[in-house]
């Protein structure tokens, strides 16, 4: 092979940018270290939105956050990468600087947080975050502090990501609710109230939360409903609105309802009690908002995957025939691809996961290249990283 400096200027822009829109996050980190002109060219808002794009569109570069405690209790994270197999490679430690739990994801992006409010914007991949001003709660006289709930979501209209929190105050003479709602942008970076109020001070808001379209959503309880309703916040007009979840029948008892993002699509799992038979089913929203495109995709019966019955389902396999479920048991996680048409399940294997863990889907994404720079030192590129991504360069124009 020629000199990688002659080899390098024989390479037309154009081809390079789109092979290195093709490359996985960790290599592109790397490659920051090559030039000025190299960090300028990955650094751009245009790259990175390009990259990310092709990240979820394709469903490549993603992998599984593992979050445990080890046996000091401390807050450790690590990374498996996703292989085209349905296989997990080695887990990997995610060196953080932050003891704080993660509590939703987005494009690449991971919302901590802990009991004391404090609340980070996490990019695991690049190893850089940043921390949001602490944001008073201000609690109405004679109200107590109940609850409060956070979610986090891209809101496309302005390009901007955002945090939602929701504050629920309780005033047990009178029986009476209040909430505060308060909206954190990372564009502006910083917080200001929701004017919209929260549509029903009778509703109870269930912790769980799901981001999709440019809102976040909850399911949350009516008193006066049988079946639960979801509450959208529209991130850029933000205005609230309401869905039924899919009907249920009056012979059904439905307990445990949950909602994710699973293939793009809303995702309502459920366990269902019918005739002394338990299922655990899952919907997905084909149309979004459109509450008669429910469809139910899979009902697992007891027996049917290993394992005990409780299940979150977390990512479709890159053929879309299985989809990835954390088993939760009592003082550890497993998880299980489960075959949707054969219904059968298979537990994940890998020496490297830890026993106690709960799962976040993670895709490759460089946001937050201008955030607090925490990245592992071990990751800098070596003497030889020329030549190295001009090796990549040859191997993946022969690939496209």
């Amino acid at each position: 092979m020629a000199s990688s400096s002659a080899s390098n200027s024989h390479i037309p822009l154009e081809l390079t940018l789109n092979i290195l829109h093709h490359l996985p996050v960790k290599s592109l980190v790397r490659f920051l270290c090559i030039s000025k002109q190299w960090r300028h060219l990955i650094s751009s808002q245009d790259f990175i939105k390009k990259h990310l794009k092709l990240s979820i569109e394709s469903n490549r570069d993603c992998g599984i956050i593992l979050r445990h405690f080890d046996d000091s209790d401390f807050l450790r994270f690590l990374f498996a990468p996703l292989f085209d197999n349905n296989q997990f490679g080695n887990a990997v430690e995610i060196h953080s600087a932050l003891q704080l739990h993660i509590l939703h994801h987005c494009d690449g992006l991971v919302c901590l947080s802990d009991e004391k409010d404090e609340v980070a914007i996490w990019n695991p991949l690049i190893r850089k975050y940043r921390k949001l001003p602490r944001e008073l709660v201000e609690k109405p006289s004679g109200f107590e502090h109940c609850t409060r709930a956070f979610a986090f979501g891209y809101d496309p209209q302005n390009d901007d990501y955002k945090v939602l929190r929701v504050v629920e105050f309780y005033n047990a003479k009178r029986h009476l609710t209040e909430f505060e709602v308060k909206a954190y942008s990372l564009k502006a970076q910083s917080w200001k109230k929701v004017e919209e109020q929260w549509p029903d001070k009778k509703l109870s808001l269930n912790p769980g939360s799901a981001s999709l379209n440019g809102a976040v959503h909850w399911l949350v309880d009516a008193p006066q409903s049988k079946i639960e309703s979801l509450i959208a916040f529209d991130l850029a007009t933000e205005k609230f609105r309401f869905y039924k979840a899919p009907d249920q029948p009056d012979d059904e008892e439905r307990v445990f309802p949950a909602l994710e993002v699973l293939g793009r699509y809303l995702c309502y799992s459920v366990l269902v009690n019918h005739n002394d038979t338990t299922y655990h089913e899952v919907w997905l929203m084909k149309e979004y908002g459109v509450e008669s495109s429910w469809t139910q995709i899979y009902r697992i019966g007891q027996g049917e995957v290993p394992g005990i019955f409780a299940y979150r389902p977390l990512m479709f396999s890159k053929n879309g025939k299985e989809v990835l479920l954390e088993e939760a048991r009592e003082h550890y996680m497993n998880l299980v691809w489960y075959d949707m048409e054969n219904k059968t399940g298979q537990r994940v294997e890998n020496r490297s996961f830890p026993c106690g863990f709960t799962a976040s889907i993670c895709t490759g994404s460089l946001l937050l290249l201008d955030g607090d720079n925490v990245i592992d030192p071990r990751n800098e590129i070596p003497s030889e990283g020329l030549n190295l991504l001009v090796e990549a360069l040859y191997e993946l124009m022969f690939e496209l």
